[in-house]
């Protein structure tokens, strides 16, 4: 197995409900969709010359030494071999964590252990945040970045709403711009007003200078 991978090494998870987590990152090259906003840029396009072997990947995961895997991108999703990765880290006793924009699927997830991997799904904006539906019953967290674009209307709409009552709304502030914050407070507001509520949680990678 080859995979398109740019990068490999170990950080803390900056984002979301496992935020502070010990992870070791693995970036996949390539990404279907395009936000001018994105902090990975150089992810985005596809290139046949980034490859890692599956020997090469799993020798530099037992080197790093960390069982909480973080795989993103670009778009995982967007990889056919992400599936029997997942799943031949889980039989290598590693938890597995796929940051996605949630427009793909793969069966293959739907045959797994449910407790052995964790989606953080990240809609976005350039794509009118649409998602793949059967992605949405998989979802952990809904990590929604706070952008101009973003609206009360997109958070509570109908596919999400069941993730927003069930606690698992996140809201990022894009780039933690002040701004954005703001409007972060704002919309926090305007949830709890109609009785649901969210976590409003920044970038802790960047405030602390991390990759």
């Amino acid at each position: 197995m080859e995979l398109s991978i740019c990068e490999i090494y170990p950080t803390i998870q900056g984002e979301g409900f496992l935020i502070g987590s010990p992870i070791t990152l693995i970036r996949f090259q390539g990404c279907n969709i395009y936000c001018s906003w994105c902090d990975t840029k150089y992810a985005i396009p596809f290139k046949e010359e980034v490859k890692v072997s599956l020997e090469q990947l799993l020798e530099e995961l037992k080197k790093i030494g960390r069982k909480h895997i973080l795989l993103t991108g670009g778009e995982p999703f967007a990889h056919p071999q992400l599936g029997d990765l997942t799943e031949i880290l889980i039989k290598e006793g590693y938890f597995v964590q796929i940051e996605t924009n949630g427009t793909l699927w793969q069966e293959k997830f739907e045959r797994l252990p449910r407790e052995t991997f964790y989606i953080s799904l990240s809609p976005k904006g350039s794509v009118d945040y649409q998602t793949d539906k059967r992605i949405l019953k998989f979802a952990d967290e809904l990590k929604m970045v706070v952008d101009n674009k973003l609206t009360l209307k997109v958070l509570i709409r109908k596919d999400f709403l069941p993730l927003v009552k069930s606690g698992k709304l996140i809201l990022q502030p894009e780039d933690n711009k002040e701004r954005f914050l703001q409007k972060s407070l704002k919309l926090l507001d305007e949830l709890l007003q109609m009785g649901y509520t969210a976590r409003l949680i920044p970038q802790l990678h960047k405030l602390v200078n991390l990759p």
